[in-house]
């Protein structure tokens, strides 16, 4: 490594953002150590391969949002990608496992929708194969059940739709899956966006959505029951959501993102009664009740204590809550956090690019018409305790770009997750980055599979990671995170230099598995309770 003076490591910390002008020097000083073994801020390497692999979305002009939804739809292996289309229509891209992404035009026209800009990708029925919830404007939303990869069937029913209705339609800007009742088939929560500014409460069309699946056909929207104060959280205008059991106490909760400054929701899930299930919003007593001008939500322990932290985005602001407490459960909003960008931010990600252990975190950016802040998406490397530096300078992502929508995947299956974004006013309107950082280190990951109490595509479990000598690592298989968006449903963990790891699976009834000495740089498939099958260059077709 070459020889550079101080005060030019300073001024590079500065441009990072570990260093602020107006923070402590002794803080900057601190960070040093970190750069110093690492050789550069710009680890991370990423390229945009959409041409040469064949993903070509539509130009997406003035679309709001764009979601995004990656899965095995056809069960060949290898993660496809589903994009909304807005005032163009919906598109699913195969992957054919050779680098190439094709599609179909049968299929296409049975998933087209009109203005449809969030997407959550989940096995609802439980037949294995993934479906998909999409939520449109002014219109019907789209339940699509995936005919065994040969195609989609819209089966919404009114319970699971917001069927716009008046002079102010609202529309559909969050969805997720969750098992909320522990039935073995997923729910859905739908978050309404009210276009007018009193919405009428009576007008269930201007309420979020707590959708139940009793596994039959039937769907029973028991946010009907909310009154008072709870019904008014649900008028809330709602940009973004994800179901995550936050508490550890093995029910899922909902946490909401609102826009408009109205305040974030978590609706604790407290079990059986109330005329179906019960739900009471705990945000301002945990401290997760920011308001906001929310639009992302990214779930994940980046510092490794066994707790949930919460980053979203906003307007000029984003905000890091940290877990510090389970039992009771409490948030902590971290002030200093080099995630605090300054533009618009959109979808929020947490993941472990560079295969070290500590999941990095990305901001989409497009300040719009809301700011005059500067619209390049923001690439965060964590430095190994929790803290982040960024490393976006001479990346791709260095550009003035504006993203909105942004989803997780590995589409060659070689353990460096690349991601897939959804980029306004552009043409393409959908870009997928490859991850082509060189220096990474070793990586494990998880594709799990339901069965009897637990819903086929695990949406819920946790697996613990536990390497010698170090804190364990915490990832939670969840349909609905982002911005609008589903990541792919795998659970990677990066080992550093370690060639094995010890696994705990906690499946969403409580069951516990503990594996010994896995080998890294592979992908292990789980069956609920069964044997561990190792896939090493792809997953095989199990269907």
């Amino acid at each position: 490594m070459a020889v550079v003076s101080c005060s030019a490591y300073f001024f590079k910390l500065i441009r990072a953002g570990t260093c602020r002008p107006l923070r402590p020097f002794h803080a900057c000083l601190l960070a040093l150590p970190a750069l110093l073994l690492s050789g550069s801020v710009h680890a991370l390497e990423f390229a945009d391969v959409s041409v040469e692999a064949g993903f070509k979305p539509e130009f997406l002009a003035d679309i709001p949002a764009g979601g995004i939804a990656v899965a095995d739809f056809n069960g060949n292996g290898y993660p496809d990608i589903f994009v909304t289309g807005y005032y163009q229509p919906n598109r699913l891209f195969f992957n054919d496992g050779n680098g190439q992404f094709s599609d179909d035009k049968t299929i296409n026209a049975q998933i087209a929708g009109s203005q449809c800009s969030v997407v959550a990708a989940a096995d609802f029925d439980n037949d294995g194969w993934t479906d998909l919830y999409v939520g449109c404007r002014n219109q019907s939303n789209l339940l699509l059940r995936n005919l065994a990869g040969q195609g989609f069937d819209n089966l919404m029913v009114a319970a699971a739709d917001h069927a716009a209705t008046g002079s102010h339609p609202p529309r559909t800007d969050a969805v997720a899956w969750g098992d909320l009742t522990g039935n073995g088939f997923l729910d859905l929560f739908i978050g309404v966006y009210p276009t007018s500014s009193n919405p009428d409460l009576d007008n269930p069309d201007n309420l979020d959505r707590i959708v139940l699946n009793h596994g039959d056909g039937n769907w029973t929207n028991i946010a009907l029951n909310f009154d008072g104060s709870d019904r008014a959280k649900l008028s809330r205008t709602a940009l973004a959501v994800a179901i995550s059991d936050l508490d550890g106490n093995g029910r899922p909760d909902i946490y909401v993102v609102n826009d408009k400054l109205q305040g974030n929701v978590l609706w604790r899930n407290d079990g059986p009664g109330c005329d179906g299930w019960c739900f009471s919003d705990i945000a301002p007593q945990v401290g997760a009740d920011t308001a906001v001008f929310g639009m992302g939500i990214a779930i994940g322990d980046v510092n490794r204590n066994g707790l949930w932290d919460l980053y979203f985005s906003s307007i000029d602001t984003q905000v890091l809550l940290r877990g510090i407490s389970s039992d009771p459960l409490l948030f902590e909003h971290d002030t200093e956090t080099v995630l605090d960008h300054l533009g618009v931010g959109w979808a929020t990600i947490f993941a472990d690019f560079d295969n070290d252990g500590w999941e990095d975190a990305f901001l989409a950016v497009n300040s719009g018409s809301f700011s005059t802040s500067s619209t390049v998406d923001q690439l965060f490397r964590n430095q190994g305790d929790g803290s982040f530096v960024s490393v976006t300078a001479d990346t791709v992502f260095d550009v003035v770009r504006p993203t909105e929508a942004a989803a997780v995947i590995d589409f060659n299956m070689d353990g460096r997750l690349d991601m897939v974004l959804g980029h306004w006013n552009q043409s393409p309107g959908y870009r997928l980055y490859q991850n082509l950082s060189q220096q990474t280190g070793n990586w494990i990951g998880f594709r799990l599979e339901g069965g009897g109490p637990v819903n086929r595509g695990a949406i819920g479990t946790r697996v613990v990671i536990e390497t010698r000598n170090e804190a364990p690592q915490m990832r939670e298989l969840r349909a609905g995170e982002s911005r609008g968006s589903s990541h792919q449903p795998i659970l990677h963990f990066g080992l550093g230099t370690h060639e094995q790891a010890k696994a705990t699976i906690i499946w969403p009834d409580g069951l516990t598995e503990t594996i010994e000495e896995l080998p890294a740089g592979q992908y292990h498939f789980r069956q609920y309770p069964g044997q561990d099958v190792v896939f090493q260059d792809t997953f095989l077709n199990t269907h």
